[in-house]
């Protein structure tokens, strides 16, 4: 017989069971800001695919401070440089005394640089994807037009260009301009922070990625030794960091007194996947650090569950809404894992693409193929075929 203890510690037990979810009951209905905690909600998530197609989107619109995810314009206008000559990668710029005291402002310090030293373009694309370097970026801004101003207005420029409505760059780094002392941007100094959305810096990754795929032959690198100072990843969701994910190669992580940031980019079977994410509360907190990378990682890893990137449409002869085309080219696309069956349309301009639901970043669209009737199959004939059906 059970004594009355007992008998109080079993219904204690009991009352607990039923009271208290199952971890597996959490997860199917846990979204990964209630996993990670209210206080880690980034203030604006943006997943899209390498075509421009919008996957999730949180907040997406809120402007805020995107920290040193905006060295990535910096380097996208590094690699236009490259590309039209004006410089090369391996160009090298001389360390001058008054670089050397840039580079040791408390917030400039990532990577020393000594006066008589010399880098390359090359090095100083290192020390900003791997180290974040802050003097690295205003020396390569400088280098490529002759001052930050200039180099800034250009930033802006390209922003507009691209479709990144709700972005004002104040300077190259993405720094606090208050932070940079003297070396802010001369016409952007009384200008304080870098101001966009989360749903801009994906519209910056898809353009990046697409005009400068090298970019990920720096921002995938996780160390490298210059002039025996080793410099390491931030980005810990690359291969062999502590939160790997799988097919991550880049592109940016951030940090500001409003939180940390992250750009990242993951590829698998022929689909790329890049998120922003904005500002991971409290700072500092080396927790909420880390949980950026997590909470990251688990959006991303949820839309590879949810899409695949495969073959739609095969070159040759198919039938479309009742009319027969050739088919000119294999059509690719990004579709829901679970569409079984794949509805497609021709448009006016004798296109045909996959047909469902979706959206996609300003200036992109649903991938196309270039289709015809076939000779016969004229608008007469057509007629008739609809009409005895």
């Amino acid at each position: 017989m059970l004594n009355k203890i007992s008998v109080v510690i079993l219904s204690c037990i009991l009352s607990l069971t039923m009271v208290i979810p199952t971890s597996s009951a959490i997860a199917q209905s846990a979204t990964p800001e209630d996993i990670y905690g209210a206080q880690y909600k980034p203030e604006s998530v943006s997943v899209i695919t390498q075509t421009g197609q919008i996957l999730y989107q949180s907040n997406d619109d809120k402007v805020t401070d995107p920290a040193s995810l905006t060295k990535m314009m910096t380097m996208y206008l590094t690699f236009d440089a490259i590309e039209n000559g004006d410089i090369k990668a391996s160009d090298k710029i001389q360390i001058t005394p008054d670089y050397e005291k840039m580079s040791e402002l408390p917030n400039l310090a990532s990577v020393p640089l000594e006066a008589e030293q010399a880098y390359t373009i090359d090095q100083f694309l290192r020390q900003i994807t791997l180290e974040s370097s802050n003097a690295a970026t205003l020396i390569l801004g400088e280098k490529i037009v002759g001052s930050t101003s200039r180099f800034t207005n250009q930033m802006n420029d390209k922003a507009k260009k691209i479709g990144m409505e709700h972005t004002h760059f104040v300077n190259p780094t993405g720094a606090d301009n208050q932070l940079l002392h003297q070396y802010a941007p001369e016409k952007y100094k009384k200008e304080r922070k870098t101001q966009t959305t989360s749903q801009d810096m994906t519209i910056l990754m898809q353009h990046l990625l697409k005009d400068h795929p090298e970019v990920l032959t720096y921002s995938s690198k996780t160390k490298d030794n210059q002039f025996d100072t080793e410099l390491k990843t931030k980005n810990l969701s690359l291969k062999g960091q502590q939160f790997d994910l799988k097919g991550a190669d880049g592109l940016k992580t951030g940090t500001s007194d409003e939180g940390y940031s992250l750009a990242l980019t993951s590829k698998r079977d022929g689909l790329r996947l890049n998120e922003a994410i904005l500002n991971v509360k409290p700072f500092p907190s080396n927790k909420a650090k880390n949980e950026r990378h997590k909470i990251a990682n688990k959006h991303i890893n949820k839309q590879f569950d949810k899409y695949e990137y495969r073959k739609v449409l095969s070159e040759g002869e198919h039938e479309i809404n009742d009319k027969t085309y050739h088919v000119k080219n294999d059509l690719y696309d990004v579709v829901p894992k679970k569409m079984k069956n794949v509805k497609l349309n021709v448009d006016k301009k004798g296109k045909a693409y996959v047909s469902y639901k979706r959206q996609f970043i300003k200036g992109t669209h649903a991938p196309k193929v270039d289709v015809s009737l076939k000779k016969e199959e004229n608008k007469f004939t057509a007629f008739f075929k609809n009409l005895f059906r």
